[in-house]
């Protein structure tokens, strides 16, 4: 088992863990491919990847790129004649040639028990949804958007507290140990290949900053999904008085009361309750622009006039 030739392919500190994984394994990893180097800042300083982080630690051959359209890559990698690549959120295309390279073919780890939430954000939109189970699916990689066939496929349960970032976390760890299992199978001859179920596919869409407003004309159930599948990024905010507040911890208070979605109705060191559509939501944790975040219980005494009750924000 050991003895498969491996090229990987990543990015983030996701992928890096399941990099890491394999190393401890002691798998036979001939290179390792990765984004070029992010200039970023005013000074224009170098940030290097996680993946090549690693890379460089362990002395592996790193391969730096915005692209496998090249003949140059594509003869790079068949010459070192490997038997399977692995894509861990690499966030690049791999051709329809580079896969022909590899005997077992191209793999993907992906977040979410497809065909259900393809796309980029399949962690964020399960907490969205109000879904109970997710998990982690590989499957061979094609020409198409997160369609290959299914080789191997894990569930988890999502907890009603869990976050985007205590889900991937559980998603990271259940990934790493499914990329093991799938390798052991090819290795006794146990790998399945099912075809996804078209008609079934559902799809995720990207993210960008202005969908972390928060819109009180919403229930209050759908803002408290809102703040966990946004937590660390986008976040979750509104403004007042044009100061961000950003919302990191909630919970929904159930009232029967009609009122003005958006109305501040009480603010002290148990939270600040504003109204929704349908009930009411109650900050627990915020962080005011420019501050560090905190429980309201620490800040609410320095900014009461911020939240003043009875105002509509």
């Amino acid at each position: 088992m050991k003895n498969i030739k491996i090229i990987f392919a990543g990015t983030d500190k996701f992928s890096s863990i399941h990099l890491n994984e394999l190393i401890v394994k002691k798998f036979n990893i001939l290179a390792v491919i990765t984004k070029i180097d992010k200039k970023i800042g005013r000074g224009k300083k170098i940030q290097f990847s996680e993946i090549k982080k690693i890379a460089i630690k362990n002395k592996l051959s790193l391969i730096q790129l915005n692209s496998l359209n090249s003949e140059k890559y594509y003869k790079i990698l068949k010459k070192l004649k490997p038997d399977i690549m692995i894509v861990v959120s690499f966030g690049l295309m791999i051709p329809n040639k580079i896969i022909k390279i590899f005997s077992l073919g191209c793999i993907n780890i992906h977040t979410s028990l497809l065909p259900k939430f393809r796309g980029p954000s399949p962690i964020q939109s399960v907490i969205l949804k109000g879904k109970k189970k997710t998990g982690i699916s590989i499957i061979q990689i094609n020409d198409k958007l997160d369609a290959g066939n299914i080789v191997y496929k894990k569930s988890i349960n999502i907890k009603k507290k869990d976050t985007y970032k205590t889900l991937k976390k559980k998603l990271c760890i259940l990934g790493k140990k499914s990329l093991i299992k799938f390798l052991k199978n090819i290795f006794l001859k146990k790998n399945i290949s099912i075809p996804q179920k078209e008609n079934d596919a559902t799809y995720t869409k990207k993210i960008y900053k202005k969908d972390g407003l928060i819109n009180w004309n919403e229930k209050a159930s759908k803002i408290e999904k809102k703040v966990r599948a946004f937590n660390t990024w986008p976040g979750t905010f509104f403004f007042i008085n044009k100061i961000m507040i950003k919302i990191w911890k909630v919970n929904i208070v159930q009232s029967h009361k009609k009122t003005t979605p958006g109305k501040i109705i009480k603010a002290d060191s148990n939270g600040i309750l504003i109204s929704t559509k349908k009930n009411f939501i109650n900050i627990i944790k915020l962080q005011i622009s420019g501050k560090k975040k905190n429980t309201v219980d620490k800040i609410i005494h320095s900014y009461k006039k911020l939240f003043q009750i009875g105002n509509i924000i």
